[in-house]
């Protein structure tokens, strides 16, 4: 990473600051996403679980499964 003369940082500390938060605030909000996404997928797969064992329990013993 290039080091920024100070006199710049000083000058544009505000404005460095505050990209810098609205980036964290972005990632914040995608990660929270993410997880709210994870969490559907999670409930769905345990849905199909659940549906595919109460099929198998439904078909005879005698037959073969995969």
């Amino acid at each position: 990473m290039t080091e920024l003369p100070v006199d710049v940082l000083a000058e544009y500390r505000m404005e460095i600051a505050a990209e810098f938060e609205a980036y964290f605030s972005s990632i914040t909000e995608h990660i929270a996403c993410l997880d709210k996404e994870r969490g559907r997928v999670l409930h769905e797969a345990r849905a199909a679980t659940e549906a595919y064992a109460r099929l198998i329990s439904t078909i005879p013993a005698g037959k073969d499964l995969p």
